[in-house]
């Protein structure tokens, strides 16, 4: 079981830094690592995703200790109450729930979240007790979508984690990231390799889908390879359907085609 000793503003509950204090030994690092590379401010904002003010200040700290000052000197609503989770804690005490409810009793003014995001300190502390939250699957879908240089330093992570404890969304990310690539790069001609490699995995879905585009399979290189697009088209028979169905199925044909041509 962990022991809570005296609260220390620099670290959790386990002795560890605060997620507060590692962000931002990770933030500052990660900035002074590309101006040293000269890369400018606004680059280096948008490369980990951060506003241009946060890159500024982290830019011009003469050094880490400079900002730690701020982080680990912020004062909570349960500052006050610290002292009494750390020694339930110690008594085995570690239903989240009831210890907000006892010190609800003593005066305590916020919710149960703000008790268990501080026992918690992170997502990767691991307390007894404290089940770590899992990603939403929108959430994690979105980070696969996403290119891994776009993605924030905790998330890429995260990802990581969940892709290393799950083969098979592992499996499935890597064959989006391969098609994406395919895409991007208008590279066509890789795609029968693709389906062959994505058949070797046990992925009901992603075969569905390779059984799909073999029906079609020349349409959907030439697809894959050309520049070009049916965006306009589609458009027009987007525009198409507007007219006709602003005459409320009263339009004949002739009236319909006469629309179309005097509206062009």
């Amino acid at each position: 079981m962990p022991h809570f000793g005296p609260p220390d503003s620099s670290r959790d509950c386990l002795g560890r830094p605060r997620r507060l204090v590692a962000r931002t030994e990770e933030r500052y690092a990660a900035v002074q690592e590309r101006l040293a590379e000269g890369k400018s401010l606004t680059a280096i904002g948008r490369e980990l995703r951060l506003d241009h003010s946060t890159v500024r200040r982290f830019a011009r700290a003469a050094s880490i200790d400079e900002l730690l000052v701020k982080a680990v000197n912020r004062q909570s609503i349960l500052d006050k109450y610290k002292p009494c989770l750390h020694q339930r804690w110690n008594e085995g005490c570690h239903d989240i729930p009831r210890l907000h409810r006892e010190v609800r009793e003593l005066g305590f003014p916020g919710d149960v979240q703000t008790v268990r995001r501080y026992l918690r300190s992170s997502k990767e502390s691991g307390l007894p007790g404290v089940p770590r939250p899992a990603a939403r699957p929108r959430r994690v879908v979105r980070w696969i979508m996403t290119a891994l240089d776009r993605l924030t330093i905790g998330d890429a992570q995260e990802l990581k984690e969940i892709r290393t404890a799950c083969p098979h969304l592992d499996a499935a990310a890597r064959h989006v990231r391969d098609f994406a690539a395919m895409l991007h790069d208008r590279r066509g001609d890789l795609l029968p390799g693709w389906m062959d490699c994505v058949l070797t995995d046990d992925l009901p879905a992603l075969h569905s889908l390779v059984a799909g585009l073999r029906r079609d399979q020349d349409a959907v290189v030439a697809g894959l390879s050309s520049s070009w697009s049916s965006g306009q088209v589609e458009g027009q028979v987007t525009r198409i359907k507007l007219i006709k169905r602003k005459g409320y199925g009263r339009a004949n044909l002739d009236l319909l085609r006469k629309r179309i041509l005097v509206m062009t």
